[in-house]
């Protein structure tokens, strides 16, 4: 498997492009946004920079923890001193949280704004397809990091391989969605840089934005986050409405006036994993098909990470002769044929 395509361009598929970049493979990888990065996002308007997405990275693990180094002599991930809950840090990418995916996906052809809608295996291999028709190249192997119903769609509409159980695999991960207001403000809040709010109420996360390191500190910009349930009750309201009730809670939960110059609301319809798979990907030898995401583990930008890793190990485990097909592992809660 020297061709390998990846759908996603998020923790998950970053990872897996620089695992499969730096083993030798070709990779190209595709995502439907404008750039890479997932819920890494950053958007920016005109001088202001908005982390709309994930906030940060708390990194638990062995795995993840040996890659800061790197990434801080590279100059894109630094700690978040005010973030930190009791003593556990908290990482941002510099200068915006989309910083880290070019890095990890240096040595990578990557496609944005690239929707692939079917896939499917013939004897050439596996083929990719958008709304516009098939793409022109032929893949060894697909290994898909998109949120599980996307996912999950996606695997429905393949021909030539039987993909049944990955559909019912997806089908098992939850999730809650959360819509994000972005707010720039022509004077300093009097507040904390990091604000969490109880559960059950409108607001569940904000931040001073432009507080995190090497932003601009002469803009005051705020992310707001909306609770978990409110934003599945609230779900689709237009933004404008979004814009207008959370400014109004945020300043209520402040007890001081917000009176935004600029304000703009994003929807995440796929924001937090409530109900992971409770195993580290899917992996099909036989079809040279896999999945990962943090759907697999939890909800973590480190569980994107540590999935994708894993998924990884299988692709070039399978390719030394020494891993079996999933659907002949016993352990394995998924089996594929």
């Amino acid at each position: 498997m020297h061709n390998i395509a990846v759908i996603g361009a998020g923790m998950a598929g970053c990872t897996l492009a620089r695992r499969l970049v730096d083993a030798g493979r070709r990779v190209h990888v595709f995502d439907k946004g404008r750039a890479a990065g997932g819920r890494m996002a950053t958007r920016v308007a005109g001088r202001l920079r908005f982390d709309h997405g994930a906030q940060f990275m708390s990194v638990r693990g062995d795995a993840m923890r040996a890659r800061l180094p790197e990434w801080q002599r590279a100059g894109v991930l630094a700690r978040w001193p005010q973030a930190a809950v009791d003593g556990d840090e908290r990482w941002v990418a510099v200068p915006g949280m989309n910083a880290l995916a070019p890095r990890m996906l240096w040595g990578a052809e990557f496609s944005a704004q690239t929707l692939i809608d079917a896939l499917g295996a013939d004897r050439f291999g596996w083929w990719l397809a958008e709304e516009s028709g098939m793409l022109p190249d032929c893949f060894d192997a697909v290994l898909v990091t998109v949120p599980a119903p996307q996912a999950a769609a996606l695997f429905a509409r393949s021909t030539g391989a039987d993909l049944h159980s990955f559909v019912e695999a997806m089908q098992r991960i939850r999730y809650a969605p959360c819509w994000t207001l972005m707010l720039a403000l022509s004077e300093r809040l009097d507040a904390a840089d990091c604000l969490r709010f109880p559960a059950g109420g409108v607001l569940n996360w904000a931040a001073r934005d432009s507080g995190k390191p090497q932003r601009d500190g002469s803009r005051e910009c705020w992310v707001v986050h909306a609770d978990p349930q409110w934003s599945q009750q609230h779900l689709e309201c237009e933004p404008e409405q979004i814009e207008a009730l959370l400014t109004a809670a945020f300043a209520e939960a402040l007890g001081q006036a917000v009176e935004p110059v600029q304000r703009c609301a994003h929807r995440w319809r796929y924001a937090r994993v409530l109900e992971p798979l409770g195993q580290p990907c899917l992996w099909d030898a036989d079809a040279r098909l896999g999945y990962a995401s943090d759907g697999c583990l939890g909800e973590r930008i480190e569980d994107a990470f540590d999935s994708a890793n894993a998924l990884a190990d299988r692709v070039l485990a399978a390719e030394a002769g020494l891993a079996r097909p999933m659907h002949l592992a016993a352990e394995q809660h998924v089996h594929l044929r």
